[in-house]
């Protein structure tokens, strides 16, 4: 202050009133733009106001549609058991997330599965005609038949291929291997394949290490050349999947000649967050192929179809947070694997706890339960 008024006195002194005026207006303006801060409506500051849509963004015929997709899913599926699920949310905003994830589920009915485990067994040959070592196998053959691929691919049907039932660790059901191998039998193989050994009827893999030549004893089986393959609906974590390569890598341990075979796990499903390091396998020559990939909940599908509504991702990770926690879990699924599949005999509890998991303030829409014909390994 003292610095302005010697400034003012030396105008005054010289009497030069144009500086006199140039320096007051620069003291204007730097008054100004200090006080430009203040002047600045609240609102513009601040972030801007969301506008939440508070009306439902479905009726009676989209949950009707739904119902129709699901019918198959296991539990009570209409349009009133939709309606009163989604009742049980306690906001529009939040029964509209609900909605959207149940439209956007990945259902497999029957006739999908049915189609899937064509799908797999194409993936699987399609997998062994690249192998060299059979490739070698079948062109040293005496008498080699036609070289062609048709010629290659019934080879590997009729004398490479062995169908194994994954071993079921204790206190863990494998799915229902039978219903599987049924449909792999009845809609996989077609004409003369479903005559042709081993390709129809899976066995215990104790067997085929016993007995390899139980499909065709006059030929000596090599096991460089022979692939087991295996099938299961549903690989999420891998931590079932550890369990059975532990029992597998017993008996492995028993028959190491079988070591140098070729292990194959076809899955109906398989998370993309699957790891195949994890799994302890006691031979590298084994492989897991699948026909679809997993519906994991922050999909780009799924956060598009948010994004379509303007929800935010934070609003939905904070309802599936509140949601699994009113169903009485503390994880968003197994091993927080926050799935949104479901298939027509089960719903893994992979997928989001609020689905399947019912508490005393909740009522889920699916059932979940292990498959009852989960024979355990060695008893069938």
């Amino acid at each position: 202050m003292t610095q302005e008024k010697n400034q003012l006195s030396s105008f005054s002194n010289s009497d030069d009133e144009d500086d006199l005026r140039k320096y007051l207006e620069s003291l204007q303006e730097n008054w100004y733009d200090l006080t430009a801060l203040y002047r600045t409506p609240i609102s513009s500051i601040l972030p801007q106001e969301r506008e939440v849509d508070e009306r439902e963004i479905y009726d009676i015929h989209h949950i009707d549609a739904i119902a129709e997709r699901l019918r198959q899913a296991p539990g009570t599926i209409s349009t009133n058991t939709l309606r009163e699920w989604l009742n049980q949310f306690d906001t529009s905003l939040e029964k509209n997330i609900a909605y959207l994830l149940l439209r956007e589920i990945q259902f497999f009915s029957e006739g999908t599965i049915k189609t899937d485990v064509k799908n797999l067994r194409d993936q699987l040959l399609n997998f062994l005609l690249d192998q060299e070592h059979l490739i070698e196998a079948f062109h040293s053959l005496e008498n080699p038949p036609t070289k062609s691929e048709i010629k290659f691919k019934r080879w590997l049907r009729n004398k490479v291929i062995r169908y194994a039932w994954l071993p079921q660790p204790k206190k863990k059901g494998v799915e229902s291997q039978h219903t599987l191998w049924g449909y792999y039998e009845n809609h996989a193989l077609t004409g003369s394949e479903t005559g042709c050994p081993p390709a129809s009827k899976p066995r215990l893999l104790k067997d085929y290490f016993e007995n390899p030549g139980y499909n065709d004893p006059e030929v000596d089986v090599d096991p460089e050349n022979t692939v087991f393959v295996f099938m299961d609906y549903i690989n999420g974590t891998g931590k079932q999947l550890s369990g059975c390569v532990s029992l597998i890598n017993d008996l492995l341990d028993q028959f190491p000649k079988w070591k140098k075979s070729f292990f194959i796990i076809m899955y109906i499903a398989q998370s993309k967050t699957f790891k195949k390091e994890i799994i302890q396998f006691s031979t590298d020559n084994w492989q897991t192929i699948y026909a679809e990939q997993m519906l994991y909940y922050k999909d780009l599908k799924i956060l598009a179809a948010l994004s379509n509504y303007k929800i935010s991702e934070t609003e939905y990770e904070e309802f599936v947070n509140k949601y699994c926690r009113r169903a009485g879990s503390t994880s968003l699924g197994y091993l927080d694997s926050a799935s949104l599949t479901c298939h027509h005999r089960n719903c893994p509890n992979n997928t989001l706890t609020f689905f399947w998991k019912s508490s005393r303030d909740w009522t889920a829409i699916f059932d979940h339960s292990q498959t009852p014909n989960a024979t355990p390994y060695g008893k069938r």
